[in-house]
């Protein structure tokens, strides 16, 4: 009997953990620059004690949507489902390249808020890169999870099973570059969907590039432009050679 409460308790963690780890992001990007956000996280009940009360970080979340006038949160829930804890977020920004700066002005007071310790919240956000430069957009991002177990699953990973994150970016262009698991035929949209059991050593790396073409409107000016210009040429300067 003794052995078989051994043997119990030493498959305990692969009980807690198997399966009860999902994450889903899906980022939508127009070509003017604004869009919207999903996040879904169900983790086991001891990433609780690491990430902080979910009635302080839902405060802290109210917090930053009500300073700042370029995010609105549309929906936002936290807290136990099903012996999960279950994060949840949506919301609409005005600009993809603010976002980094929403982030960093409000980073520290969303941690004194809601108690979050920062290495656990950097674990889940990530280290991100936005770019924009000559009309073309570079994205890239680096998640590192591992943190957010207890040592025990660090040292065997294989216990969280088919536990997955997916990441998903539907972009105004098409791509030029990516390291995405999936392209869409449109090449407009990537996915990444990462095994959590083999990036506890690694991160989960992002990246995408793509080029954003000149909007109709800005060739129709330049057009009209062209044209203003040789209507100016041809008054002033070629008639009075004929």
């Amino acid at each position: 009997m003794s052995r078989r409460i051994f043997l119990f308790l030493l498959s305990l963690p692969a009980l807690i953990f198997t399966s009860c780890v999902e994450g889903e992001e899906e980022l939508w990007i127009n070509q003017n620059g604004s869009g919207r956000i999903l996040a879904h996280y169900e983790l086991p009940r001891i990433a609780l004690s690491r990430l902080g009360n979910p009635n302080d970080t839902i405060r802290a979340f109210i917090n930053i949507d009500e300073r700042e006038e370029d995010l609105k949160i549309q929906a936002l829930s936290f807290g136990e489902v099903n012996g999960k804890i279950v994060f949840h977020l949506e919301a609409t920004f005005e600009n993809a390249l603010d976002l980094l700066e929403i982030i960093d002005r409000n980073k520290e007071a969303f941690i004194e808020e809601s108690g979050n310790d920062p290495l656990h919240l950097d674990a889940i956000a990530g280290v991100i890169h936005f770019n924009f430069e000559d009309r073309t957009l570079k994205f890239s991002r680096a998640v590192s999870l591992g943190d957010l177990f207890p040592t025990a699953v660090n040292r065997r990973p294989g216990m969280l099973g088919p536990s997955t994150f997916k990441y998903t970016i539907h972009l105004p262009a098409r791509v030029i570059e990516s390291n995405a698991h999936s392209i869409s035929e449109d090449g407009k949209t990537v996915s990444w969907n990462f095994l959590l059991k083999e990036h506890f050593a690694a991160p989960m790396e992002m990246g995408v590039t793509i080029k954003i073409p000149t909007p109709w409107w800005e060739w129709a000016v330049l057009a009209m432009l062209t044209f203003a210009l040789a209507l100016l040429i041809w008054k002033f300067v070629i008639r009075r050679f004929i």
